[in-house]
């Protein structure tokens, strides 16, 4: 991942160096969406990048590269939860939205950030990297009935969330 291959570039660049140039906003946005902060997301992507860039000589097949960064960044994230199992408040509200941005994509977002750590990934992986059962189960290190347990924990709490919110706010937004 050195940045002086990347700008060398050419046909002989190294792989990972193309796939990461191609792929990085969209695992950037996936990083975000499982830590639910920019900053965090940055860190934990770079770190998933990191790992898997000292092991990617074992990796047989380049297509799969995604889905290791992808399960790397789960795991990474879920570690450090583990670590800390703690969530940090802050005293004023993140950044305003962009002009014309859908208040129901914040609404989204901020039930999103509240699940825990492993149903938020749960969530992710599904419905956001549109993955199978099967392969977010795989990437979560766990079970397909637990991952699907997960699912379903999540759902419910998210549907009641925006629900509950759309009951204060009233119709329409």
């Amino acid at each position: 991942m050195k940045r002086e291959s990347i700008r060398e570039g050419g046909a002989g660049g190294d792989p990972f160096d193309e796939f990461v140039s191609a792929r990085y906003q969209v695992l950037l946005r996936a990083a975000f969406l499982i830590t639910g902060d920019v900053h965090d997301a940055r860190d934990l992507l770079h770190d998933a990048l990191a790992r898997v860039y000292a092991k990617r000589a074992a990796i047989r097949d380049p297509g799969a590269t995604e889905g290791y960064v992808r399960r790397t960044m789960v795991r990474t994230h879920v570690s450090r939860w583990r670590r800390i199992r703690r969530e940090v408040l802050t005293p004023l509200p993140p950044d305003t939205p962009v002009a014309g941005s859908d208040p129901g994509d914040e609404r989204l977002e901020a039930a999103l950030r509240a699940l825990p750590t492993r149903q938020r990934a749960a969530v992710v992986l599904r419905y956001y990297a549109d993955l199978p059962v099967a392969r977010v189960a795989e990437e979560l290190g766990c079970s397909q009935t637990t991952a699907k347990t997960h699912l379903a924990r999540a759902m419910r709490t998210l549907r009641q969330e925006l629900v509950a919110v759309e009951e204060m706010v009233g119709h329409g937004g």
